[in-house]
């Protein structure tokens, strides 16, 4: 959906995330496997449109039907790629853009949810993302990885569906 233009010149949009699932590699602790629910992503732009700012808030469920929900929330600077706009404008031709193409950065945050989540609340993480069409009109999917920052941490994994 078009917000309007902002006051620097640039553009805002909010998007609605039709879903998705995270979950953590092997060895990642905690261990964890959850639905994302109620998610939203608010992106503006750069006047001359070089620059992209997501910033999207996910409720995750946790798939083992205990542990309480928590929020994650996904904020990134993303370097404007023709192919990357081909599919976030709806393309359904079957393109993809792997991880490492796009020049952008994302660091997720964490919080609630149960005890055994409170390593994800005071962690940082960085992210890498892929994109490519979906059979759905004006959808497109997401994934993404993230890493600790330190690097002997394992990883975990996000993709939105669509």
């Amino acid at each position: 959906m078009d917000l309007g233009p902002l006051a620097s010149g640039g553009e805002q949009l909010l998007g609605h995330i039709l879903g998705g699932h995270l979950y953590s590699e092997a060895g990642f602790e905690p261990q964890f496997s959850g639905t994302v629910k109620y998610a939203e992503d608010y992106l503006t732009s750069d006047a001359n449109g070089a620059y992209a700012r997501p910033s999207c808030s996910l409720t995750v469920v946790p798939d083992n039907g205990v542990d309480l929900p928590f929020l994650m929330e996904i904020h990134g600077i993303q370097k404007a790629v023709p192919s990357l706009d081909i599919i976030f404008a709806g393309n359904t031709t079957g393109l993809q853009v792997p991880y490492g193409y796009s020049y952008s950065i994302w660091t997720p945050t964490f919080f609630g949810g149960s005890a055994n989540y409170s390593n994800l609340q005071d962690s940082v993480f960085v992210g890498s993302e892929t994109a490519s069409s979906s059979p759905i009109t004006g959808a497109f999917a997401v994934a993404m990885k993230f890493s600790k920052a330190r690097a002997h941490d394992k990883q975990f994994e996000w993709r939105s569906g669509g």
